[in-house]
C-alpha cells in the first residue's frame, strides 16, 4: 500500500495542472475590479492580494501546487475583511461529505436528481475538492450592500444541503476555496471540476426562484414568514457591523476609553451576522489591531467572550438611543452611519428625501420645471419674430401674463 508521500509525489508529478488552475480563476474573475486573494496552507497560513490582470497573466508563478486557495469574492484594499468587500461574485457551499453518512458519489447523485432545478440552482461549478465537494454558482457581481440577501441565500442553500455535510463554517464571503488544478494534500489528489455550466445567475433570480418568502410586500394574516424575518435580521446585523467600522474611521482609530465595548459590540454583532463565533472573534481580534491603542489580544478574547453567550442566547436587542448613548456617537458622526442615528437625524434625512423627490435632476420643482418650459418656448417665438397676440394664442396663456414674462426677462437680459 502506497504511503501518503508516495501518492503526493506522483499527483505533484502527473496531475497537478496550471492551465486547469488558470481556466478556474479566469472563470471566477475574468471581469473582477477589486482585490482577489490567493492563500496557502501548510505549516503556517499565508495569503496574498492580486488585481485581476496580475493574477491571470502570472497564475505559473503565483499559484504553489499544493493546498493553494482562492477568494470567490474581491475587495476594495488588500486585506480579506468583509468590510472591504467590493464584489459579491459567487455564492457557495463547502460539502464535506466526509462529516456526513453519504460518500461524495451519493451526494452527487441527490444533486442531480433530487434538488436540481427544484430545491436549488443547478451549479457553475460542482468541483471535487478533495475529500468533500465544492457547490459554486457565478452571480452577476454586486456591491456590499447586497450582504443580506447575499447571506440570506447562502443560509438558504446550506440548510437545503445540511443532510450531506454542508460546512456551517464555511458561509462568510471572505471564504477562501481550493483551485482547481492543484493538490489537496489531506487528500493526496487533485482538485477537479466534476460538472459545470456558463449561466450567470443573478442574486434576485435565485431570491424570486427558490426563495419567495424574502420578496413577499404585502401583509398576510397569521404568523409572518420566516424568511422575511431572517433577511430583515441580516440587513440590521450587516449595517451594525458596517457602523461600528465607520465610528472606528471616523475617529482614526483612536478609541481609547470606548475599546472594550466597541469590540464587544462588533464581535457580538458580527456573530449575529455570519452566525460563526469563531469567524466574529477573528475579526474582533483583527479590529482591535488597527486601533492606535490596541488591548492584549488575551484581554481581548476574556472581555467579549460574554458576546458568544448574548449571541447564542439572544440577550440583547440595543436600540439606537443606546447605542448612541455607549459609544458617544456626536450628531456630526451620525451622518456618515447607516443605521446607528438618534431622532433629529432621521428627521433631517427625511426631510432631504422629501425635498429631493419634489425636484428634479436640476434642483426644480415640477411648477419652477414647467416655468422654465414656458420661457424657453417664448424666447423661441420672439426670436422667429412672432408677435405677442399670436404667442398669447399659441402657449394659450393670457397677454397680459406673456408681456409680464416679457418684461422680466428683459430685464434679466434672458432675450
Amino acid at each position: 500500500m502506497q504511503s501518503t508521500s508516495a501518492r503526493t509525489n506522483i499527483v505533484i508529478n502527473d496531475e497537478i495542472n496550471i492551465d486547469k488552475s488558470r481556466k478556474h480563476l479566469t472563470n471566477l474573475h475574468s471581469g473582477s475590479e477589486g482585490y482577489i486573494t490567493i492563500a496557502k496552507k501548510d505549516q503556517n497560513y499565508s495569503q496574498w492580494h492580486y488585481k485581476k490582470d496580475d493574477l491571470l497573466e502570472n497564475t505559473e508563478d503565483i499559484i504553489n501546487g499544493i493546498n493553494a486557495y482562492v477568494s470567490q469574492n474581491t475587495f476594495y484594499r488588500p486585506q480579506r475583511r468583509i468590510e472591504n468587500i467590493k464584489e459579491l461574485r459567487a455564492v457557495y457551499i463547502d460539502i464535506d461529505c466526509y462529516n456526513s453518512k453519504y460518500t461524495k458519489e451519493a451526494v452527487k447523485y441527490f444533486l442531480e436528481n433530487d434538488l436540481y432545478g427544484s430545491k436549488i440552482p443547478v451549479p457553475n461549478y460542482l468541483i471535487d475538492s478533495g475529500r468533500g465537494l465544492y457547490y459554486i454558482i457565478l452571480i452577476k457581481p454586486v456591491p456590499s450592500m447586497a450582504l443580506p440577501l447575499w447571506y440570506a441565500v447562502q443560509r438558504y442553500l446550506y440548510n437545503v444541503l445540511k443532510p450531506f455535510g454542508a460546512d456551517a463554517n464555511a458561509l462568510d464571503p471572505t471564504r477562501v476555496l481550493r483551485i482547481v488544478g492543484t493538490l489537496n494534500s489531506k487528500s493526496g489528489t487533485c482538485v477537479e471540476v466534476l460538472d459545470s455550466n456558463n449561466y450567470e445567475y443573478s442574486l434576485r433570480e435565485i431570491q424570486e426562484g427558490y426563495l419567495p418568502e424574502i420578496s413577499q410586500k404585502k401583509k398576510s394574516k397569521g404568523r409572518p414568514k420566516k424568511m422575511v424575518s431572517l433577511f430583515t435580521e441580516y440587513s440590521l446585523y450587516y449595517s451594525r457591523v458596517m457602523d461600528i467600522i465607520k465610528i472606528c474611521e471616523l475617529r482614526d482609530y483612536d478609541v481609547e476609553g470606548h475599546r472594550e465595548v466597541i469590540l464587544f459590540l462588533y464581535r457580538y454583532f458580527s456573530a449575529c451576522f455570519t452566525e460563526d463565533t469563531d469567524e466574529a472573534l477573528r475579526r474582533a481580534l483583527e479590529l482591535n489591531a488597527k486601533f492606535k491603542k490596541p488591548l492584549p489580544e488575551n484581554e481581548v478574547i476574556q472581555d467579549t467572550k460574554s458576546a458568544t453567550r448574548a449571541y447564542e442566547n439572544r440577550l440583547y436587542k440595543y436600540t439606537n438611543a443606546t447605542l448612541i448613548k455607549i459609544l458617544d456617537i456626536r450628531e456630526i458622526e451620525q451622518r456618515s452611519l447607516s443605521s446607528i442615528i438618534g431622532t433629529k437625524e432621521k428627521y433631517r434625512r427625511n426631510n432631504e428625501r422629501r425635498y429631493n423627490l419634489i425636484r428634479n435632476e436640476k434642483g426644480l420643482t415640477k411648477k419652477q420645471q414647467e416655468l422654465e418650459d414656458l420661457k424657453l418656448k417664448i424666447i423661441k417665438l420672439k426670436n422667429e419674430g412672432v408677435k405677442n397676440k399670436e404667442i398669447s394664442k399659441e402657449l394659450d396663456i393670457p397677454l397680459k401674463t406673456l408681456e409680464r414674462h416679457i418684461t422680466k426677462m428683459r430685464k434679466n437680459k434672458e432675450i
